[in-house]
């Protein structure tokens, strides 16, 4: 036995659902609010930045991106050309299969992805983990990472 209920109750599995929509809904405006503001990003550009810059040193396939962002193949292509566009990272011939293309941050990408996650931290404080107690919020990731890592 797990140690879960067998059963569950509807209106419970319905409410848990809505809270933590509202509660995802409120975060994901105010980042982003603040990293359009703060730093010229969108949420998902800010995914593929914090991917590379915690990817550092490792060669990233832009197929790789997809751990980061939920896009297609051709979506997330054009947002790879965007950012690239704007210097914040480049593309090359992947070093095994010169055929693929890596990607990494560049100079500019580096200050522009450590200056957003300072400000990402900030939003996720200030709308999710500032009302909880240091416990309440170790208590809370143990939860969400039950969901999914």
């Amino acid at each position: 036995m797990s140690g879960r209920p067998e059963r569950h109750d509807v209106i419970a599995c319905a409410r848990a659902w809505q809270v933590l929509r509202l509660a995802h809904d409120r975060v994901a405006s105010r980042l982003d609010e603040d990293l359009s503001r703060e730093c010229g990003l969108t949420v998902r550009e800010f995914d593929v930045l914090l991917y590379l810059h915690t990817h550092e040193g490792q060669e990233v396939r832009i197929g790789d991106l997809q751990e980061a962002v939920s896009l297609s193949q051709p979506a997330l292509s054009r947002l790879v050309g965007r950012l690239e566009g704007r210097n914040l990272l480049q593309r090359s011939a992947a070093e095994v299969d010169g055929r693929a293309r890596a990607v990494c941050l560049t100079a500019c990408g580096v200050g522009l992805i450590e200056r957003a996650i300072q400000v990402h931290a900030s939003a996720v404080h200030n709308c999710l983990t500032g009302n909880f107690t240091i416990d309440e919020q170790e208590r809370l990731l143990d939860l969400l990472t039950q969901i999914g890592p």
